[in-house]
């Protein structure tokens, strides 16, 4: 039926089903798009999609920082600063959308110490050693997972990066808001008694609660010596090959310290610790998520995978 032949007043009405139907889409809507749309910046704009374009031309082939120059390090710090230079576009230091930080976030560069000697780690040996994806998962409730995928010749299957291969060690934590009235009518030593700027809004306080080692993915070559080809796979070795893969070692870190939290927050009261630094998120949108830690140190900047 051509708009020529379509009875008067059938296509008002198909008009009115059409609105209706999109307006149904748009209800039906995932929530990250919505959480998307309040994240902390938005990357519609062509200045804003240079800076990031910048930043990931800045990342690539330094092997996530491990290999940088002091050259590549001078160039992401300053693609990274002009990024995060559209989260403070005034004076006011913008609320962190907790929403919008919920997912699932890959490295892709780095210079803290501790994740370097990793990455070297595995660069240096040659194979015998791989290091696979570094996640970062966040949920809006207060939970933070940090995982590494580890792959040793021989024993494991490849860890290669975009694969589950090798094993998994994965750090579980609590995080909360640091509150940006701890420090009010606190004053400087030097300053006549002028307050301190209060914490950031952008601040998350950490505790560690528990570390484990899981979804171990043995190699071909072991799985023979436990299951031979040439040899009927029997209910023993079945048993033994699931056992293997569902195998998790776990290990209480329940005196970790407390990273960036004030004595009387909930974290701390919750487990023993001292404040020691802070997470900083000085970037985040819809797929880019920026974090500066103090006290241990280090950048991380992460792309979202879900």
């Amino acid at each position: 039926m051509t708009p020529a032949t379509t009875p008067r007043g059938l296509a008002p009405a198909l008009r009115s089903v059409a609105r209706e139907g999109r307006r149904e889409r748009a209800r039906a809507s995932p929530r990250r798009a919505s959480a998307s749309a309040q994240a902390t910046t938005s990357s519609s704009s062509p200045g804003l999609r240079e800076a990031k374009r910048a930043l990931l031309e800045a990342c690539e082939g330094t092997f996530r920082g491990s290999a940088a120059s002091a050259s590549e390090r001078a160039a992401v710090e300053e693609a990274q600063v002009a990024l995060e230079g559209f989260t403070y576009k005034s004076d006011a230091d913008p609320d962190l959308d907790l929403e919008a930080l919920a997912g699932r976030w890959r490295l892709r560069w780095t210079n803290a110490n501790d994740v370097l000697s990793v990455l070297r780690l595995a660069r240096d040996s040659l194979g015998a050693v791989q290091v696979g994806d570094i996640f970062q998962t966040f949920d809006a409730r207060g939970s933070l997972t940090n995982e590494i995928r580890l792959g040793l010749a021989f024993l494991t299957q490849s860890a290669a990066r975009d694969t589950e291969g090798g094993l998994a060690l994965k750090v579980g934590a609590r995080y909360e808001r640091v509150d940006a009235g701890a420090s009010k009518g606190a004053t400087t030593k030097n300053d006549d008694a002028k307050k301190k700027p209060s914490p950031s809004r952008r601040t998350l306080a950490l505790v560690f609660e528990e570390a484990k080692v899981t979804e171990l993915r043995i190699s071909d070559e072991l799985e023979l010596v436990f299951a031979p080809a040439l040899l009927p796979r029997g209910a023993v070795n079945h048993r033994l090959l699931l056992a293997l893969r569902e195998a998790e070692a776990r290990f209480d870190l329940s005196s970790a310290v407390a990273i960036g939290a004030t004595p009387s927050s909930s974290v701390t009261k919750k487990k023993t610790g001292a404040p020691v630094g802070a997470y900083h998120v000085t970037y985040l949108d819809e797929d880019t998520l920026i974090g500066r830690a103090n006290g241990a140190g280090g950048t991380f900047i992460f792309d979202r995978v879900a």
